[in-house]
């Protein structure tokens, strides 16, 4: 009897002991399952603490480019008050810019008799130069002249003077009025000379004095333009009618 307790005990024994092992099995899986849970949230924050520093690092650089482009926007604003500045003082300097000089030369030269055309009605220069423009390449030889002078005679200092002198020398040569046309791109010349149209109009000049039969004239015009403008476009075509001319250039 007391042998059949013994082994009834220890039974009940072994049976506890295993259902205290499969508990803590048990507890041990939830604490691998928390573990890896508590991994992967650790791997997160760590993720998205370098992708924070990685935007800190983007921004400083854009703050530092930034702040560099600034520095260079700022320097060239500084050049190019430097150069309109010095560009004034070479249109204030120029001999022959004055106003009156312009419109005196304007007015004996290029007008029909004493008459100068100015148009009231259109205020913009820009407006007025541009149309002008349209109206020579429309072959509105007239209307288009007088606008061209309407502008030198109201704007004799605009960067755009010359260049409206030139197409009333132009529109002259066009219309076969030599003489004009010649005064014209003259005038362009001596009035303007820093100014863009100014081997354009020399070599215009040249090509009117050929054909008014001053043959050697144009011939010097042509080295003159070849010699001092050697680099602009102008130059090859005065190089090609010195040869169609039979002329060397040394």
């Amino acid at each position: 009897m007391l042998r059949s307790f013994i082994i009834l005990s220890i039974f009940l024994f072994i049976g506890c002991a295993n259902t205290d092992i499969e508990v803590l099995k048990k507890s041990v899986a939830e604490l691998n399952a928390q573990n890896v849970d508590l991994k992967k949230e650790i791997s997160d924050i760590k993720s998205n603490l370098r992708e924070i520093d990685r935007k800190i690092k983007t921004n400083s650089e854009d703050t530092k480019l930034n702040s560099e482009a600034l520095l260079t926007l700022k320097a060239d604003i500084k050049s190019l008050e430097s150069k309109t500045n010095e560009r004034l003082k070479q249109l204030e300097s120029s001999k022959g810019n004055k106003p009156e000089n312009i419109q005196n030369k304007i007015q004996s030269s290029n007008a029909e008799g004493s008459k100068v055309y100015i148009e009231d009605d259109i205020t913009d220069k820009t407006t007025l130069y541009n149309l002008a423009l349209e109206l020579f390449k429309s072959n509105r030889y007239e209307e288009s002249l007088n606008k061209f002078r309407s502008f030198v005679v109201r704007f004799p200092e605009d960067s755009l003077a010359d260049n409206a002198l030139y197409w009333m020398g132009e529109i002259y040569f066009q219309t076969g009025d030599m003489e004009k046309a010649l005064e014209s791109f003259n005038n362009v010349i001596n009035n303007y000379p820093n100014e863009n149209k100014v081997p354009d109009a020399i070599f215009k000049s040249a090509i009117v004095n050929d054909k008014l039969g001053k043959r050697d004239l144009a011939i010097d015009l042509m080295k003159k333009l070849i010699l001092n403008f050697k680099y602009a476009e102008i130059s090859k075509v005065a190089r090609d009618k010195l040869k169609e001319w039979g002329v060397k250039n040394e």
